[in-house]
């Protein structure tokens, strides 16, 4: 008992120097609300949060010179208010353009002073995706498509992305603009990711796919096709990471932004004429050639991890029982081709990249 005394009073001692957090506490532990604290991608549980801002002015920055923008991050903890000051500005490419999306995806930065005895403890910046457009259901379906992706590829490797879905209220601080509450999702932060896995982030250019790690890209390239994406590239470092165990070893690849991808189904996403497809919706397979033999070898971990992947999809609450459906169906005809020799060699095989001699 007296120990707990001593705890609170050195708590409320150095209180101001924790920062400008608001921490309005009801009936609760503090041990318990706040130095306890888990890491924000050690759960899936859905978080509730709001963001105040100058919507207005954020929405709007979305030049090649934008600028963060200042706004409060609010969550509870049971009866605990935990509130601190974070920056956000737009990011992305072409999802920032306003005819594309009119909620463009953030970037949120975070003051270590002001988070360091909340769920973001640890976190310096952190890449949001959002819902793109406030009144289209369609929008929201497409951002837990993209989490899922995520999720799955976490099934596959943990040289992978975390993620971590939230529902947030974002208000204006002008009140100009009426609130409003949509899905969104965390992703891991680049050199955290490197570090959970005991690499180092990588950020060489013109390296060809297969001078990484054959295996690993052969692996990466499958779920690329398994999902309908072809909007990779790794010597552009197009919508992939580099991570490595030391400065001069071979790389690994790890994916991320899959909204071009079959199973986003996004209105806006149309395949590179350059790979001469109709469609998002017709899969390509774009890892360079390998023996029947070395394919099978990745594919025996695919049906292996069959049935955690499709349970992942069916116990997402968040997902339409149309896209369910659809995702699925999807997911069955990957299955189905990778059982058959014929349509192995045909996708694989002989429709698969070349090194070309010079």
């Amino acid at each position: 008992m007296i120990k707990h005394f001593q705890f609170i009073f050195l708590l409320l001692l150095f209180l101001p120097q924790i920062g400008n957090a608001e921490l309005c506490l009801k009936n609760q532990d503090l041990t318990d609300s706040i130095y306890k604290a888990p890491n924000l991608f050690e759960s899936d549980d859905l978080l509730e949060l709001s963001i105040t801002t100058d919507l207005k002015s954020l929405l709007r920055d979305i030049g090649k010179k934008n600028t963060y923008h200042k706004g409060r991050l609010s969550y509870f903890v049971g009866d605990t208010i935990v509130s601190m000051i974070v920056e956000l500005k737009t990011r992305g490419n072409f999802r920032k353009d306003r005819s594309i999306c009119a909620f463009p995806p953030l970037k949120i930065k975070f003051n270590q002073a002001e988070s360091s005895y909340t769920i973001f403890h640890d976190q310096k910046k952190l890449k949001m995706v959002t819902h793109c457009q406030n009144r289209n259901p369609r929008f929201e379906q497409m951002l837990i498509q993209e989490y899922l992706i995520y999720k799955a590829y976490n099934i596959f490797t943990p040289e992978s992305f975390k993620v971590r879905l939230a529902k947030i209220t974002y208000k204006d601080s002008k009140n100009s603009v009426k609130p409003v509450t949509k899905l969104t999702f965390f992703i891991e932060d680049f050199e955290k990711m490197a570090e959970r896995n005991g690499k180092i982030p990588r950020y060489d250019k013109k390296i060809h796919q297969d001078h990484t790690l054959i295996n690993k890209i052969t692996k990466l390239a499958v779920f690329q096709y398994m999902i309908g994406n072809t909007d990779w590239g790794v010597p552009t470092l197009h919508n992939i990471k580099l991570i490595s165990k030391t400065p001069k070893s071979r790389t690994s690849c790890v994916p991320y932004d899959f909204d071009w991808a079959s199973l986003v189904n996004a209105p806006y996403a149309i395949p590179n004429e350059k790979l001469n497809i109709e469609s998002i919706h017709e899969r390509l397979y774009r890892g360079y050639k390998r023996s029947a033999k070395d394919l099978e070898y990745i594919f025996r971990e695919f049906r292996m991890k069959k049935e955690n992947l499709y349970k992942l999809y069916q116990n997402c609450s968040y997902l339409s029982e149309k896209e369910l459906e659809r995702s699925l169906n999807y997911f069955d005809e990957f299955y189905e081709l990778i059982d058959d020799p014929k349509q192995i060699n045909r996708e694989f095989i002989d429709k698969a990249r070349t090194l070309k001699l010079k």
